[in-house]
C-alpha cells in the first residue's frame, strides 16, 4: 500500500466526557494511527465534553460542585491519553463548559430558528430518575432512558426546540453528494424521512390566546383548499392548561370526528379554519396536527362533508391525467412532470409562517434540560413582550454559583433569585439549560478551514449523525 502524501483531515466528533474514562480516547488513538500510517499533515482537533447530566451526577455523588469536579478531572483526563501514547496539542483544546466556548453555542441557538412548544406546555419524554426531559433519540427501543435506564414517562412541560424541520430538505439533499460509508447515509436518510410535505403555522382563537399550532400536510401545493385543522385526542390542547381546553373537552367523543367552536388562523393563506378533534388516536409518524384538504384526500373530503364544512376547490382534472391548480397563490403545476410543485415554495421566513419542505418523521430538536450543569438558554421571559432572545453583545450568559445540588425536583436555577432577575421588573431568565449534545456537536467547526475541508476520515458513533450534520448544514444559512 502506497503512502498518501496529501493533507488529511481525520475527524473524531466523539470527544471524551469528564465524568469518567471515555472510549473517545481509544477512538482518538485510531485516528492518530491512521494519520501516522498515511504520514500526512493531519488535523487532530481535540476537546473535553464537560457539560451534561453525567458530569453533574458524578459531582453530586461526591458532594462536589460540578465546576470544581470538572476542573479536578481535567488534568486526569489529559494524563490518560498521554499514558496511551497519544499526542495532542493541548494549547488548542476545546472545553465545552468554558464561557468563551459556549457563548457560541448560545449564538447558534438563537440563530438556528427556535420553536417553543406551546406557551401552555407540551407532552415530552421525562426521565424520572435523572429528573429531566429527553430528546426522542435519547429514548431506546424499550422506551427507557439512554442514561439512567428508567422507563420514560410522558409529561407536560414548556420546552425549547431548534427548528430542524425547517432544514429537512437541505439535509436530505446534501446526502446525495456524500459517498456511502458503513450505512451512515441510510441511517441519515431514514432519520430525516421523505420530504414531501410542509408545516404551516396557525394562531388558535386569535393571537390574544398566545396559542399556536404547526399543522402538517403532505399536499402543500393545495393548502388553499384546506377545510379544517385536525388534532388527535391526546394533543396537548386537551391535556394542558391551554385556554381552549374546556371548549375542546365539551365536544370530545372518543372514536368520533368532533367539530369544535375553536378556530385556527393559517398565517400563510390567511384562512380561518375550524378545529376538529379526530376520531383517530394517532396520525402518521409523529404527527399530532394535520390539515384536512378535501381535494387531495377522499378521507378528508368525507370528514368535511360529515361535519358540514365547506372548502375552496383547488384542483381541476385535465384530459391527460394531470391537474390544474385553482384559487391558489404562489403555487403552480409542473407541466413537464405532470406533478404539482411549489414554485416558489410557500415559505415566507420573514413572516415565520412555515412552508419548509419536511417529512412526517423528523421532529424539532428538543434541547431544554431541567438541570444545572449545562449551557444557559439565552432567553428572557417578559410579561409584556413574551420570550425574547438575549442580544449578541450580552453573550455569554453564564451560570451562577450554587451552594448545593440534589439532581431532583425543578431546575436549580429557579431558586437563584439574583441570577434569574433581569433589568426589566417583569422579565426573568429561562431556567432550563441546554442538552450536552448541542455543545458537543460542533467543536470541530472551530478547527476547519478551506485548508482542511473536506473531511477525509470520520471516527465516531453513528448516533452522532443525528446531531452533527444539522449543525454542519445550518450555519451556511447564517453567514
Amino acid at each position: 500500500m502506497g503512502l498518501c502524501t496529501t493533507t488529511l483531515h481525520a475527524l473524531d466528533v466523539m470527544f471524551p466526557h469528564l465524568s469518567a474514562l471515555h472510549s473517545g480516547w481509544v477512538e482518538q488513538l485510531l485516528r492518530i494511527l491512521h494519520a501516522f500510517w498515511h504520514r500526512t499533515e493531519s488535523a487532530k482537533p481535540n476537546g473535553l465534553g464537560c457539560h451534561g447530566i453525567p458530569a453533574e451526577n458524578a459531582a453530586i455523588e461526591r458532594g462536589l460542585d460540578p465546576e470544581k469536579w470538572t476542573k479536578s478531572n481535567t488534568q486526569s483526563m489529559r494524563e490518560q491519553p498521554d499514558s496511551l501514547g497519544l499526542c495532542f496539542n493541548w494549547d488548542k483544546e476545546v472545553t465545552t463548559c468554558l464561557p468563551d466556548y459556549y457563548r457560541w453555542t448560545q449564538w447558534l441557538f438563537v440563530k438556528l430558528g427556535l420553536s417553543e412548544r406551546g406557551r401552555f406546555g407540551a407532552v415530552v419524554n421525562w426521565d424520572p430518575v435523572d429528573q429531566t426531559v429527553l430528546a426522542d433519540e435519547q429514548v431506546d427501543d424499550s422506551g427507557c432512558s439512554w442514561r439512567s435506564g428508567a422507563l420514560v414517562e410522558q409529561k407536560l412541560l414548556r420546552q425549547w426546540l431548534i427548528k430542524t424541520t425547517n432544514y429537512a430538505k437541505p439535509l436530505l439533499d446534501a446526502l446525495a453528494e456524500l459517498p456511502e460509508c458503513y450505512g451512515v447515509k441510510a441511517v441519515q436518510a431514514n432519520w430525516i424521512g421523505d420530504c414531501t410535505g410542509c408545516y404551516f403555522d396557525f394562531h388558535v382563537n386569535g393571537e390574544e390566546t398566545g396559542e399556536t399550532l404547526a399543522g402538517y400536510t403532505s399536499s402543500p401545493e393545495a393548502v388553499f383548499g384546506a377545510a379544517y385543522l385536525s388534532i388527535v385526542p391526546s394533543h396537548r390542547l386537551l391535556h394542558g392548561t391551554s385556554p381552549v381546553r374546556s371548549a375542546l373537552e365539551r365536544v370530545l367523543q372518543t372514536g368520533t370526528d368532533c367539530l369544535t367552536e375553536v378556530t385556527a388562523h393559517n398565517l400563510f393563506t390567511g384562512q380561518e379554519l375550524p378545529l376538529v378533534i379526530s376520531s383517530k388516536q394517532e396520525f402518521e409518524g409523529h404527527l399530532d396536527t394535520v390539515i384536512g384538504i378535501a381535494d387531495r384526500s377522499v378521507e378528508d373530503a368525507s370528514v368535511a362533508r360529515a361535519l358540514g364544512l365547506s372548502w375552496s376547490p383547488v384542483l381541476k382534472s385535465q384530459e391527460d391525467g394531470g391537474h390544474t391548480l385553482l384559487n391558489s397563490a404562489e403555487v403552480c403545476l409542473d407541466t413537464q412532470q405532470h406533478t404539482l410543485r411549489l414554485t416558489p415554495l410557500p415559505r415566507r421566513p420573514e413572516r415565520k409562517v412555515g412552508g419548509h419542505l419536511t417529512s412526517t418523521k423528523l421532529r424539532d430538536w428538543l434541547i431544554s434540560r431541567q438541570r444545572y450543569w449545562g449551557t444557559p438558554i439565552p432567553m428572557v421571559h417578559c410579561g409584556s413582550c413574551g420570550p425574547v432572545a438575549a442580544p449578541e453583545e450580552q453573550l455569554p450568559i453564564t451560570l451562577p454559583k450554587l451552594l448545593s445540588l440534589t439532581g431532583k425536583g425543578a431546575s436549580p436555577l429557579k431558586h437563584t433569585d439574583d441570577w434569574i432577575s433581569c433589568t426589566c421588573p417583569r422579565a426573568r431568565w429561562q431556567t432550563d439549560t441546554m442538552d450536552m449534545f448541542l455543545d458537543s456537536s460542533w467543536p470541530f467547526e472551530r478547527s476547519q478551514s478551506d485548508h482542511w475541508l473536506p473531511v477525509d476520515v470520520y471516527i465516531g458513533g453513528k448516533g452522532s449523525c443525528c446531531y452533527t450534520p444539522v449543525l454542519c448544514t445550518l450555519p451556511q444559512s447564517l453567514l
